[in-house]
């Protein structure tokens, strides 16, 4: 009792300014141990090379960013490119806060973290939190044994037979769409039209997956501005100033503040769910008086089906099947677009290219209104077109749809002999991988379709000065990531990507807008931004074998 009583008689001497001071000395304390002491002297990341926590582009010496602005305010990729061509495979940096951040650029971490322990390696909160609010709860943001699951129902409805019966459902809006294009330009008294083709092709790629995706039709090309079309483009739009992109990512309960863009935002995505909703009502009308051979081909009547049909006791709620629609929207329709315009970008600063790949339509397809065309337009003969493939090839190379990716580790474990605590935080850059210069040679940074090709095909100058890529060269080219959870969707945006281009190609030509400037901006996937400003002009044929004897 003699013991209490001098405790309680002694806080009677603590004052509120030596409890403010104590409670201050403890807060530096605990940050300095974070953010210093621990990373210097005791994590076991320490002993992973990596450069000084010294930034470049930390302008005002704001404390505890490391070096985030290092890696944020360059081009994606270029900050992680460097260091690993100084530090190798695998670095180690101080991120935001100055927490130990990872970044690999090895082909054995690469299959660790994303392959043979890929569902030790899950998303990081803020990720899960920012982008399944519009991406929905779905194959992409799901987890462990949901995820394994899932993809397994999901399997079969991106199989090649099934892709190949897509495709129609692909032509119509690619063909409205050039037509489009031709009007405009007729308009302009059929010279040649300046415009940004973004919205466009933004538009074009959600009609294709409204279509190929659920049987429904978005009118995001015909009826411009539409809630759907004009919430997605809110969403994925680059010109969110970039502190609301910082603290709707690392500023806990931020978008659930009662403030405008929140607000907007939230509507967005009931809009966005109301006509999933709808979608999946008709879907199970449509399904409940369909005979078997008369079923519908679209993603969701496929998952709705083998849904019906599991045979392990796994099924997708209505619930589920709104979460999927928002995954397949909002990852099919972005990454198709934001690349249809990249392709756009660079056929109009590679003549020769565009050229040569409009020829190859010509000669195995023929045009849309030929009437004795060697074949029809289809899976088929968009895949056997060699020249299509490895230019698209060589653009995913060049510009990944998807600059980077994140994981956290759930558990201690070890990457090529070091320690990695539970809680760590791993990055993956397709955008560094696709330019390295030790594994794509000195013109990593250039656009060469011809890399891809037998080099028997080449000319003697190509073979010169071209490293052609070998089987052991593709640990560095992941457009679509690798392992288990790789994008499910690849071969499908890849026939869209085709399909697409046959419609603008064919009669169209692309060249650059003198002065027009533009930056990659790197949020979810690479856009361009501010767009992307192109001069359309109708194709000549004349005007192509001209330049073709000017040019021999």
């Amino acid at each position: 009792m003699a013991i209490i009583s001098t405790l309680v008689q002694s806080l009677a001497f603590i004052t509120p300014m030596a409890t403010m001071a104590t409670l201050l000395t403890l807060f530096i304390s605990y940050i300095s141990y974070q953010t210093y002491i621990y990373p210097t002297y005791f994590s076991p990341l320490r002993h992973i090379p990596g450069p000084r926590n010294k930034s470049q582009h930390n302008k005002h010496n704001i404390p505890f960013l490391g070096l985030f602005f290092d890696v944020i305010r360059r081009e994606a990729g270029v900050t992680f490119r460097e260091w690993t061509e100084q530090y190798g495979g695998i670095v180690c940096f101080l991120g935001l806060f100055n927490k130990q951040t990872i970044h690999i650029a090895d082909p054995e971490a690469i299959q660790h973290v994303f392959g043979t322990h890929a569902y030790k390696y899950r998303k990081p909160d803020r990720v899960v939190r920012v982008l399944g609010s519009a991406f929905g709860m779905g194959l992409v943001m799901v987890e462990g044994d949901t995820h394994r699951k899932m993809r397994k129902m999901i399997n079969p409805a991106f199989s090649y037979n099934c892709i190949k019966e897509m495709v129609p459902d692909m032509i119509n809006p690619s063909a409205f769409l050039g037509r489009m294009w031709e009007r405009r330009i007729e308009g302009a008294e059929g010279k040649s039209i300046e415009m940004d083709v973004l919205p466009d092709l933004s538009a074009c790629a959600l009609d294709i997956i409204g279509l190929v995706g659920f049987g429904f039709d978005m009118e995001a090309l015909a009826r411009p501005g539409n809630d759907v079309a004009e919430a997605y483009n809110e969403y994925f739009s680059s010109k969110a100033p970039a502190l609301l992109q910082f603290c709707r990512h690392y500023v806990p309960y931020y978008t659930k503040l009662p403030i405008k863009h929140n607000q907007d935002r939230v509507k967005t995505i009931q809009s966005i769910e109301r006509i999933a909703h709808q979608i999946i009502r008709e879907k199970r009308t449509q399904a409940a008086v369909s005979v078997k051979g008369d079923q519908a081909k679209d993603l969701i009547s496929i998952l709705i089906r083998a849904s019906d049909e599991s045979s392990d006791g796994y099924t997708l709620t209505d619930k589920d099947l709104v979460e999927q629609i928002k995954t397949f929207i909002g990852a099919g329709h972005e990454t198709s677009s934001s690349a249809m315009a990249w392709m756009l970008h660079i056929l109009s600063t590679h003549q020769d290219v565009q050229r040569k790949l409009r020829q190859e339509m010509l000669d195995h397809i023929g045009r849309p209104t030929d009437k004795n065309t060697k074949t029809i337009l289809s899976y088929d003969s968009l895949h056997a077109l060699p020249y299509l493939n490895v230019c698209i090839k060589e653009l995913l190379r060049v510009i990944p749809p998807v600059p980077a990716t994140t994981r956290v580790a759930s558990q201690d474990d070890v990457i090529l002999g070091y320690h990695i605590p539970k809680g760590t935080e791993i990055y993956l850059s397709p955008a560094t991988l696709h330019k390295l210069k030790s594994v794509w040679g000195e013109d990593a940074e250039e656009f060469k379709p011809e890399r891809w090709m037998d080099p028997s095909s080449l000319t003697e100058e190509q073979r010169r000065n071209t490293r052609t890529v070998t089987p052991d060269m593709l640990w560095a080219y992941l457009p679509f990531l690798t392992g288990p959870r790789n994008c499910i969707g690849s071969k499908l945006s890849l026939m869209e990507m085709k399909v697409m281009l046959y419609y603008l190609l064919i009669n169209l030509e692309y060249h650059p807008v003198p002065g027009f400037k533009f930056r990659k901006s790197s949020r979810i996937t690479t856009r361009p931004s501010p767009g992307m400003n192109l001069i359309v002009k109708p194709f000549n044929d004349a005007s192509e074998r001209l330049v073709e004897s000017m040019e021999l």
